[in-house]
């Protein structure tokens, strides 16, 4: 069967880059997406509007010989318009059959969702069940020391890569806090700690040390590292080039053993659905396989407060 096209008195046409003819002003499929992830704090990848998500399965190595993951590739400044900024996050979650399910995450480069992948600065060292072990190493299905609980199984580990001069909601989204050894007493850390935006540590303020209990009723409470500056031991740095930073979920929320410091995990905090929108919560979810709905994170294992908010009680 021959069809023959339409004569060129009633259609205008032009070919694109790669040789296909189109109509004139007609827009070549994927365009208009490719160019909102074009726009990202990413390095773009051919039509990534129109893949699905790459997720790689591959059996659990065990704890003896744990492989690194792939580095998450560096992002791109957004020019400003209405689009919001977006960035690629990488996730590491162990399978209900034991096997470690690898994704890769196009979502919101915001401070929310940020704060969920960067934590720790590659080459930290956690504690584990095996001994100490760079963040970067550890895999899905490892045992990690917790001060409440023992050794506890990490179900989830993201990564994201900070970029000192792109843009984001908030600027402080960008900076790190570099923690001297023995700041806080000998061996507390034992090395010098990178730790990211979104790393808390637990501690027990002076207005709080009357306390006596467990989790709520202990008088300790996690707060931001970054409260901890004070441009001596604690250093707010940028850094100088790209940084590779993880974050992780065990079991149930804990702190964990970092270079001799108590760190909190992961946890995303109460009362997230009345913080964002319905759509925005299913995204927040889909970065997180092994999570169904926010309860699935369960309590808080101690409170969260700012070094401000605890300064003030202190002057009551």
């Amino acid at each position: 069967m021959v069809l023959h096209a339409p004569s060129a008195r009633h259609l205008a046409t032009h070919k694109t880059s790669s040789g296909i003819t189109l109509a004139q002003g007609a827009i070549p499929p994927c365009s208009a997406a490719a160019s909102v992830l074009r726009d990202a704090r990413d390095t773009p990848a051919p039509k990534p509007a129109c893949e699905t998500p790459r997720t790689s399965i591959r059996p659990n190595p065990g704890v003896a010989l744990p492989k690194t993951r792939p580095t998450p590739q560096p992002l791109r400044a957004a020019p400003t318009g209405a689009m919001p900024v977006m960035r690629r996050y990488e996730v590491s979650s162990l399978g209900k059959n034991g096997d470690i399910v690898e994704s890769r995450h196009v979502a919101p480069a915001t401070s929310l969702f940020e704060s969920a992948f960067s934590a720790f600065a590659r080459g930290t060292l956690l504690t584990t069940s095996d001994g100490l072990c760079a963040i970067e190493d550890l895999v899905p299905g490892m045992k990690i020391e917790t001060v409440e609980f023992g050794a506890r199984p990490v179900l989830w580990i993201g990564s994201m890569t900070i970029l000192p001069e792109a843009a984001s909601d908030d600027p402080e989204q960008t900076r790190m806090t570099r923690i001297m050894a023995d700041t806080f007493g000998m061996g507390r850390p034992m090395a010098d700690v990178m730790a990211g935006p979104g790393a808390r540590m637990l501690h027990r303020p002076a207005a709080l040390r009357e306390l006596q209990g467990k989790g709520a009723r202990s008088g300790q409470v996690f707060t931001p590292v970054a409260d901890f500056e004070d441009g001596m031991s604690a250093i707010r740095i940028t850094p100088p080039r790209p940084v590779t930073v993880y974050h992780l979920c065990l079991d149930r929320h804990a702190s964990i053993k970092v270079s001799g410091l108590d760190m909190e995990s992961f946890h995303p905090g109460l009362g997230l659905e009345q913080r964002i929108g319905p759509n925005a919560l299913s995204v927040f979810l889909s970065l997180f396989p092994h999570i169904r709905s926010l309860d699935d994170f369960g309590p808080l294992a101690y409170p969260r407060a700012s070094l401000a908010t605890l300064d003030s009680l202190t002057a009551a």
